[in-house]
């Protein structure tokens, strides 16, 4: 049965997007956990240009704070749409992650601040365009460091990947360093560079596949190895409701422009 857009339900979805969820300016993880009982809700619609056809995708993500260094972040993707130039469009849910991650080290003058990570991908589509079908396990290493007005993290992960029984495919080292400079207190600046190894064995990428960002959640996992550097600009409507603009370029020469909005809210430190 074809997956068809229920457009009354992805402009709710929009409308809603200060109450229900959660952009990432970046995608590199920072190793500051909310506050127990804190919540961070955004999300970013993305458009993407490759020379094989454009991509359409709503990631949302959700994240709390559960204990004091514990924070759980969950990644649904209300849709997907890949348009290749050739073939039919292909349109569905995108998979969902989630995400635990503890906080082993605190911030000092001179060592970062660093935790631990595990997530899991859940396979939510069917559809073999979008997704794999399969069920992936990720541990991350995270570390952040500030310095004056800048705050930058390093992410290393490994992506333990769901096999699928038509493909040879191979696990995955995925790596993201990331930077955020806070011009002042209303807008920041934020740049990236991240990518993976490749996952498909003698590391190219199958003919007609469009190259896919991470944040699509698609099956960037059966892509070759990419690069992705990234850059953007962040203003503050007030304290926790951002506003952000990226633009990311990758090795596949596709160009991907992200608006997003995040709004953190609740949460307390103990006296």
């Amino acid at each position: 049965m074809k997956f068809k857009i229920n457009f009354s339900i992805v402009l709710i979805c929009i409308l809603m997007i200060p109450f229900y969820s959660k952009s990432q300016a970046l995608e590199t993880e920072e190793s500051k956990p909310l506050l127990p009982g804190q919540v961070e809700l955004g999300t970013g619609l993305e458009y993407q240009i490759s020379t094989e056809g454009t991509e359409k995708a709503l990631p949302m993500a959700i994240e709390v704070g559960i204990a004091k260094r514990l924070t759980l972040l969950v990644e649904p993707v209300a849709f997907t749409t890949i348009s290749p130039k050739i073939g039919n469009s292909s349109t569905d849910f995108g998979d969902l992650e989630a995400t635990l991650f503890f906080q082993i080290a605190k911030e000092k003058k001179i060592m970062p601040s660093i935790s631990l990570s595990a997530e899991v991908k859940f396979p939510i589509t069917h559809n073999p365009k979008i997704g794999t079908g399969k069920t992936d396990y990720s541990p991350y290493f995270i570390a952040s460091k500030t310095t004056g007005k800048f705050f930058t993290s390093l992410n290393l992960s490994y992506t333990i990947l769901g096999k699928p029984a038509d493909a040879q495919i191979k696990n995955i080292f995925g790596y993201a360093l990331g930077t955020i400079f806070t011009v002042s207190k209303k807008s920041i600046l934020f740049g990236e560079v991240y990518g993976n190894t490749s996952a498909l064995v003698g590391g190219e990428t199958p003919e007609g596949q469009i190259p896919l960002t991470s944040s699509t959640i698609q099956i960037s996992e059966l892509t070759g190895g990419e690069t992705v550097g990234a850059i953007g600009f962040g203003f503050y409507l007030k304290k926790e409701l951002l506003l952000s603009l990226g633009i990311n370029y990758d090795n596949n020469a596709a160009l991907l422009i992200r608006p997003g909005i995040e709004w953190k809210f609740g949460g307390k430190p103990k006296p």
